[in-house]
């Protein structure tokens, strides 16, 4: 013979509260600006067009790419460094 299933009933206790004060004073700073989760049904169309679109790509890209190059040469001078002390 099965047990019938008690109904869960929600009684308002809170288990962990996510009011904020468990994040440290150093991430709260980080997560202070954050927006709020988005109504995607809401979202409407931008008025930046097509061409706005791909000049901010390249605009993007022209900023990035100097600083990946000068990672890049830094890896491959520490791993060339490397090479030379245990040769």
């Amino acid at each position: 013979m099965r047990r019938k299933k008690e109904k869960w009933v929600d009684d308002g206790r809170t288990i962990a509260p996510m009011t904020g004060e468990e994040i440290p004073q150093s991430g709260r700073a980080f997560f202070s600006g954050r927006e709020r989760k988005r109504n995607l049904k809401n979202k409407g169309k931008s008025d930046v067009t097509r061409k706005e679109q791909h000049a901010m790509m390249r605009a993007l890209f022209a900023v990035m790419l100097p600083r990946i190059l000068v990672v890049l040469a830094c890896f491959s001078l520490v791993a060339l460094l490397m090479w030379l002390w245990l040769s």
